[in-house]
């Protein structure tokens, strides 16, 4: 009976350390990038500080872009200070130019890392012929703000079978903006949906709207302009962004069809897909 006892003891341990181990390796990974996981897309030196502008990718693009920005002072990261920017595209009017911005998030710091500061910005068109990009960076490090500029290049993001920024005249006059954040990989099934949306007030005015609805309607135009079931109306989340679902029933070119209200519920822009009405003015594309 004593060796059964034993021997029951030294399974139970056995069994909780195997657990213990099971947990520690199901821990989250951390949300904050590491710095081999960016890469930069442009800089600047204004006297002793340098600044940074990373993401993943390397590249900028029309729509929702995730920006990391870091400061440096003689090459080391800095992390006491405070950081906006202003992006301003220039644009060339045939023997005037223009400037207009887009809208734009406050840099705030990661959670990972002290000197890593992140925002996002939603370019309203590609860099080329018509005009240029500019970030005008602002930084302040307790001695006062200073300002120093970054040129950056946008790509264009539509194409016949992708589209994740949409512009429109609403019926009261507002102009409104539409980045899609998610799904940034779509898949069979639903999926979360995550939209900024946003309206102009002046060329440097672009608030995110407040209070409206989204409705969505995903269609596939080659394969008879059927839906898929599974999608939810995006509403305003805390984060800002609007939130919803999106289903696709199979793998292929999608559209997703949508309609913005106002908190009255009266349609803004937009149109119902219909037997005569195949898509809405207001759409992205995802191809999978």
């Amino acid at each position: 009976m004593k060796l059964l006892n034993r021997t029951l003891i030294v399974l139970l341990g056995l069994a909780a350390f195997s657990s213990c181990k099971k947990d520690k390796v199901e821990e989250p990974t951390p949300q904050t990038p590491a710095s081999s996981d960016l890469q930069l897309l442009g800089s600047t030196t204004d006297g002793a500080y340098t600044l940074e502008l990373y993401n993943k990718t390397g590249q900028l693009k029309v729509g929702y872009n995730p920006i990391f920005v870091r400061l440096k002072n003689g090459g080391n990261a800095v992390s006491n200070t405070t950081l906006s920017w202003l992006p301003m595209m220039t644009m060339d009017m045939g023997g005037s130019t223009h400037q207009h911005s887009c809208p734009y998030s406050a840099i705030t710091p990661t959670s990972g890392d002290a000197t890593l500061f992140e925002g996002h910005v939603v370019f309203s068109m590609a860099s080329g012929s018509m005009g240029f990009w500019e970030m005008t960076m602002t930084y302040d490090t307790g001695s006062g703000p200073h300002e120093a500029m970054i040129p950056v290049t946008v790509v264009a993001s539509d194409s016949d079978f992708h589209k994740e920024y949409t512009s429109a005249i609403g019926s009261d006059g507002v102009t409104y903006l539409l980045a899609m954040v998610e799904p940034s990989k779509p898949e069979t099934g639903v999926n979360d949906m995550v939209v900024g949306l946003y309206k102009r007030v002046s060329d440097t005015e672009f608030p995110a709207v407040e209070g409206y609805t989204i409705r969505v309607d995903p269609r596939m135009p080659g394969m008879g302009n059927h839906g898929a079931p599974g999608n939810v109306d995006l509403t305003q989340g805390s984060d800002g962004f609007y939130h919803g679902m999106v289903g696709f029933s199979m793998t292929g070119y999608w559209k997703i069809n949508m309609i913005v209200e106002d908190g009255t519920g009266t349609e803004l822009c937009g149109q119902p897909v219909t037997q005569t009405t195949e898509e809405s003015s207001v759409h992205f594309k995802v191809s999978f």
